[in-house]
């Protein structure tokens, strides 16, 4: 049995006390999330380590920094014992005794959590990857594997996975950025592990428990998947449990790829098994050479990977992925089988760059029935793979920021449409370029002078009504530079009423998402790739129905 190295859990000891794994995710408005997620949020939210974003939301897909995980981890560990006024200090070139994660560095410096980079610089803006978070993590719990040899996050691993506490999928991705909501299923498991519930927290994860006073047994504490919906709940007298949910549908859409993350499905089938049957192996053609790809990843639709691809090296185009998997290792079937290709982008350091557009080609498999030794080809016999665009940040979501309807007012300078634009980043300053509004317009309003600007002030601009009826906001720098995660733009115009008079009704749409051949609602930018389509269907966003 490997040993695990007890280091700061012996400085430190963990306070006993029993997690009650109660859903706790009704407080944050962009609830619900599927099971995994809804688990994490839910144990350190009940910590007191998380309360959300100002606007209620906790937006689990968004990166966070290293800042953000030290403070989160350290508030969930039960025994911290930081001083936000006696801790802080100037510990790192880049941390000041006024920032407001100080103390949690200092502190966490103090301890041997963290030592920073080897120039002598924390980088607290920076996102985490999953090494550093294991790390961090296994610094603080004492899960550390002194046993094995490597590179310097090695023993790290090995001790969250020897100890169960993991992310399912990511083991050999140590360059992985964290999400929110994969930050928060790793803080909770190594609490859960330190209260000896891990087995209790799996369970919550994979949908079969969501309250501390139900009596139900857990099956087993293997590490969830993540699969599962956060709406399937189990009374006190029940032992039932809903079954898994897709992590991703076909045909897959069209997605922005952010450098250094593992990606969505950019391509995906469905395959006809009547028995179950191994992959042995599996290839994939890109549609040309791409220079952003690390690794392909054959995987099923909970997410589970199933082969990893690498070059072809055969291959003088350099075009062509191949996988192989041993012998029960990719067994699935019967039936119809939906499977998918997603892409480990490399980060920066390593050659990723936004702007280049990815696309599969083809896909086939090399399968046999379980147990037997002849083999055949698998082709898809539905196939969906459309063209994808690397980015080093995105707009992932738009959405009305006022209120859906309001009375009408005429007058000058009146408030017509606010729109929120959220954004998830890897570093990179995105700014938005242009917005263009949909119009509607009735009962003889007249509109003039429209005009944009930031919901918090500054400087405004000139809208213009373009010769297909849309309302064009170009954004200047200033004003559309996306800080702290979102960004609020408010549009304005003298509102005026016509001869007719009568059912007046005006609202704003940014309605387009465009695509990679099409101008949509939103132009934006990254600091080095120009964009004009978002993630998402037709509206992207329906502002205030004002009626008078």
């Amino acid at each position: 049995m490997k040993r695990l190295a007890l280091f700061l859990g012996l400085l430190l000891p963990a306070v006993a006390f029993a997690l009650s794994f109660e859903d706790q995710t009704d407080r944050y408005t962009d609830a619900p999330f599927n099971s995994a997620v809804t688990a994490g949020v839910s144990v350190l939210t009940e910590a007191g380590a998380i309360e959300g974003n100002p606007d209620g939301t906790f937006m689990p897909d968004r990166l966070l920094n290293r800042a953000e995980f030290l403070k989160i981890v350290l508030k969930s560990y039960p025994s911290s014992t930081v001083d936000t006024e006696k801790d802080a200090g100037n510990c790192f070139p880049d941390v000041g005794q006024w920032d407001w994660f100080s103390a949690y560095v200092c502190y966490a410096k103090a301890q041997g959590i963290v030592g920073g980079y080897p120039d002598g610089y924390f980088r607290p803006e920076n996102s985490v990857n999953h090494a550093e978070a294991l790390k961090m993590l296994g610094e603080l719990y004492g899960l550390i594997n002194n046993d094995v040899r490597g590179e310097w996050f090695v023993q790290y691993r090995e001790g969250a996975y020897d100890a169960g506490v993991g992310l399912p999928g990511l083991e050999q991705n140590m360059e992985h950025l964290l999400t929110r909501g994969e930050m928060a299923r790793l803080a909770a498991a190594y609490l859960a592990h330190s209260q000896d519930q891990l087995e209790e927290y799996r369970a919550m994860e994979r949908g079969e428990r969501t309250s501390a006073s139900s009596s139900a047994p857990t099956s087993s504490s293997a590490p969830a998947e993540g699969c599962c919906s956060s709406s399937s709940v189990m009374s006190a007298s029940s032992t039932s449990s809903s079954g898994p949910v897709s992590r991703w549908t076909h045909p897959t859409p069209s997605r922005f790829l952010i450098v250094g993350s593992r990606t969505m499905p950019i391509a995906s089938g469905v395959f006809q098994f009547s028995a179950p049957v191994d992959i042995r192996s599996v290839t994939v053609e890109m549609k040309k050479e791409l220079r952003t790809l690390k690794h392909l990843h054959l995987v099923d639709n909970m997410g589970r990977t199933l082969i990893t691809l690498k070059p072809d090296t055969s291959d003088i185009n350099d075009r062509r992925w191949k996988g192989e998997a041993a012998i029960n290792e990719a067994t699935v079937g019967p039936g119809s089988i939906p499977l998918g290709i997603e892409a480990t982008i490399k980060t920066s350091l390593e050659g990723g760059f936004p702007e280049e557009f990815v696309e599969v080609k083809t896909m086939s498999m090399i399968v046999a029935l379980t147990g037997d030794i002849q083999t055949s080809q698998a082709i898809p016999v539905e196939w969906s793979h459309p063209a994808h665009q690397t980015a080093n940040a995105i707009i992932e979501k738009v959405e009305n920021a006022g209120p859906k309807e309001a009375l009408l007012e005429l007058g000058t300078g009146k408030r017509i449409g606010e729109f929120r634009l959220r954004a998830q980043s890897t570093g990179a300053t995105l700014v938005v370029r242009n917005l263009q509004l949909t119009p509607r317009i009735g009962g003889g309003i007249n509109v003039s002078n429209w005009h944009i600007t930031r919901s918090t002030g500054g400087s405004i601009g000139s809208c213009s009504l373009g010769s297909e009826g849309f309302i064009n906001c170009p954004v200047t720098e200033e004003m559309g530079t996306i800080t702290g995660g979102a960004l609020t733009l408010v549009i304005s115009g003298d509102i005026s009423l016509g001869k007719a008079g009568q059912g007046a009704t005006l609202q704003l749409l940014l309605n387009d998402p465009g695509s990679l051949t099409t101008f949509g609602a939103v132009q934006w930018t990254d600091g080095t790739g120009e964009y004009r389509w978002l993630e998402g269907e037709a509206p992207l966003a329906t502002g205030t129905g004002w009626e008078g």
